[in-house]
């Protein structure tokens, strides 16, 4: 666990002194003390510390600018003032901007290390709180994963079991497949739901820059440091750590990742302190790394350290049977943001876009959606408003080409299926569509969607025998 760093600022060295030997007692804390004014302002631009206990009164630089000056520069930063001479009115201004609280002198040990505990405790319910409104905030952005397919089921599956454990876990698909999504998923149904989720595209970053994005590094570290900097990993410490596309990072990238991993350890740039955090690692790739490491283009001791659970998402062309859900889903979300709302496709378009092979997967069907709903104008999205080079590939254009006959027979196939499928549902659930929803693992709206096409009326249901 990462060490709470408190700064003592008083003209007094004595009380540095006592305040130094009295915060040893509590558990995981360093303590930096200050007696000169403008050092003390110095440090506290420094944004290094959790906690800063300071003098009120002191004759160069006073309480209240070194108050103003933690305030401006980090505002979570408690500060906690300590005063001989007590009146209301400086009560009243320090609480105005921002103190957490006072201390009287001559100072009461016990009265001390209770504020300050308190004090802590109170940042630290706070940090919380803010994470758990992130957390839900992230959660119902990202959604849940969507899908009633066996192979959709199996990755539902393998997240539950996987997210009650803290181990390492490999996330394998292809470009689009909801890598990122799964590993969300993960965290947020495991004990660090309410802790951070860091994500991080390792293509994205500059190899000069790998150290300190991961690091962090340390004030005049080099040309630009103006400042300490926390590395991503110690942004994650107490939750996760998502490393999207691992297979992207270089050979001496993966060496210096790899010894960080292992210890869960490491070295800001800059410094000589070596850091601890408490990180659950979840990675991604679209890459066989089993191949990058025969090809010596993935290190094997890497692969093996991340390589402990393992989820394969499968892409979409292998779970063609959600594409009517997932069409319906997108079609809600898309439609309501772009003022689009109760468009459906034609039964022509749905064949179609079954057929079609998918290959940036769910990324590309919500961008195909949003397409399409740009440019409908009627409630029913007709073949015009489908991507022409989806149209071409399956050759469904004004004239039908060589997939012509494909489709055809595949349409008539999917709606004998369809039809018989919900009409025997809707018999064991009675035509109660909420039910028939539960049972067939889709949304109320994919559900009346379909009964308008297939001309079923759930009312013709009512009163017959529920099997379910």
């Amino acid at each position: 666990m990462q060490e709470t760093r408190i700064l003592v600022i008083d003209d007094d060295e004595s009380i540095c002194g006592f305040c130094q030997s009295a915060l040893a007692r509590l558990d995981n804390v360093s303590v930096t003390t200050e007696y000169r004014g403008r050092q003390a302002l110095r440090l506290c631009d420094s944004n290094r510390f959790d906690l800063v206990l300071t003098d009120l009164n002191m004759p160069h630089t006073s309480g209240m600018e070194i108050l103003k000056r933690v305030k401006i520069n980090n505002p979570d930063i408690p500060v906690i003032m300590m005063t001989g001479y007590p009146t209301l009115d400086n009560s009243l201004e320090c609480m105005r901007l921002g103190a957490a609280d006072y201390v009287l002198k001559p100072l009461l040990l016990d009265d001390m290390l209770a504020t300050i505990s308190r004090v802590l405790e109170e940042k630290r319910l706070q940090q919380e709180n803010r994470l758990l409104r992130h957390q839900l905030e992230k959660k119902s952005s990202m959604g849940e994963i969507l899908g009633a397919s066996d192979a959709v089921n199996n990755v539902k599956d393998a997240i539950a079991a996987l997210a009650d454990t803290n181990v390492d876990v490999l996330i394998w698909g292809e470009t689009g497949t909801g890598k990122e999504l799964v590993a969300q998923n993960i965290h947020n149904n495991s004990e660090r739901g309410m802790k951070p989720f860091v994500p991080v595209d390792c293509s994205a970053i500059p190899p000069d820059l790998f150290e300190s994005e991961f690091f962090g590094h340390e004030r005049g570290a080099f040309t630009g440091a103006t400042q300490r900097s926390l590395g991503l990993m110690e942004y994650a410490d107490g939750g996760t750590l998502f490393l999207d596309e691992i297979g992207e990072l270089s050979l001496p990238q993966q060496a210096k990742l790899l010894r960080a991993l292992q210890e869960r350890r490491f070295r800001r740039v800059g410094s000589r302190e070596e850091v601890s955090v408490d990180i659950r690692l979840l990675a991604a790739t679209n890459r066989d790394l089993k191949e990058e490491v025969k090809s010596r283009r993935f290190r094997e001791d890497l692969y093996f350290r991340i390589h402990v659970g393992e989820i394969r998402l499968p892409p979409l062309r292998q779970r063609i049977g959600d594409v009517e859900l997932l069409l319906g889903h997108y079609l809600d979300v898309f439609g309501r943001e772009m003022n689009r709302l109760d468009r459906s496709p034609s039964d022509e378009v749905l064949d179609l876009l079954k057929a079609y092979s998918w290959p940036g997967n769910v990324r590309e069907l919500i961008n195909v959606v949003r397409r399409m709903l740009a440019l409908s104008k009627r409630k029913t999205l007709s073949m015009d408003d489908v991507p022409e080079e989806i149209r071409a590939q399956l050759g469904a254009g004004g004239e039908q080409g060589a997939m012509g006959g494909f489709l055809g027979e595949k349409a008539r196939v999917l709606a004998r299926f369809e039809y018989d499928y919900m009409s025997t549902i809707l018999r064991n659930c009675s035509g109660d569509v909420s039910a028939v929803a539960r049972h067939a693992k889709i949304s109320r709206q994919s559900v009346y969607r379909m009964l308008e096409r297939l001309q079923l009326d759930a009312n013709n249901f009512r009163g017959e025998l529920n099997d379910v």
